[in-house]
């Protein structure tokens, strides 16, 4: 549909509810408006109203605003619903008992990625994103993945919208290093991120297909980099590989 059929008010309430993560739990009215650029009145009326229908919740103690258990329920029942994550849980599971590193599995949620299932491992020493938290792509074994069967459309769309954030010396900065390391990715079929999102950590990503052959999400694991020996580390892109792929079956992929 074009743009005449969007409603200016739902849209900015999507955005109000889109500013809360799990680094930035609860918000002000004068937070909120700034970060928008909107009037404070706008934003009042808009929160009263989530407010009113338990999409947000306000702190006594500190006056903020934060999200409600409405939409917990509503996040529940997506969870549940979500073929994906249903049909990829045993292969999270799996995936962490034979390497013993913590499992993900990620989509793509505008031009930014986003984990929504996890499978944490047992060892005292372990790196996890907690499900719902968003990544740039351009540093992530698993952004890498989403990225790399874009068409150019696409890619340039992410790449305006997102730039090149640094995190550490090994991340990306350019797009004409983005596009070499796509195309490598599509080449040999997985993605490594080796310190590019934060130093010490390592993770090895997959993709995951649709019955129609499409990439909608990708598996990967993450820990210490000294975890990932030279001498270990082509077992476990190909128990990454063999877990994405089990997952493609379940989803129709026959490729």
């Amino acid at each position: 549909m074009g743009n005449k059929y969007l409603i200016n008010s739902i849209q900015r309430a999507f955005d109000i509810l889109e500013l809360f993560s799990h680094g930035e739990k609860e918000l002000g009215i004068s937070d909120i408006a700034r970060r928008l650029n909107l009037h404070k009145s706008m934003v009042y009326r808009i929160v009263t109203t989530l407010e009113n229908r338990g999409a947000l919740e306000k702190s006594s103690a500190s006056g903020k605003y934060r999200p409600g258990i409405k939409l917990y329920i509503l996040g529940l029942v997506v969870h549940d619903d979500n073929q994906l994550v249903t049909v990829s849980q045993p292969s999270l599971e799996r995936l962490t008992e034979l390497t013993g590193e913590t499992s993900n599995l990620v989509v793509m949620d505008g031009s930014m990625s986003v984990y929504i299932a996890q499978r944490e491992c047992d060892r005292m020493i372990r790196m996890f994103t907690k499900p719902g938290v968003k990544v740039y792509p351009h540093c992530s074994g698993a952004g890498k993945i989403l990225l790399s069967e874009m068409d150019q459309k696409e890619l340039q769309s992410i790449i305006k919208a997102n730039g090149f954030i640094c995190y550490t010396k090994n991340t990306i900065l350019s797009e004409k290093e983005l596009m070499k390391e796509l195309n490598e990715i599509r080449q040999r079929g997985y993605a490594i991120d080796k310190e590019e999102r934060e130093e010490g950590v390592m993770c090895i990503a997959a993709p995951v297909r649709n019955r129609n052959g499409t990439v909608v999400a990708s598996i990967s694991i993450s820990g210490p980099i000294n975890r990932f020996a030279k001498d270990r580390i082509n077992g476990l892109i190909n128990q990454v590989k063999t877990e994405a792929l089990a997952v493609s079956r379940r989803l129709g992929f026959i490729g």
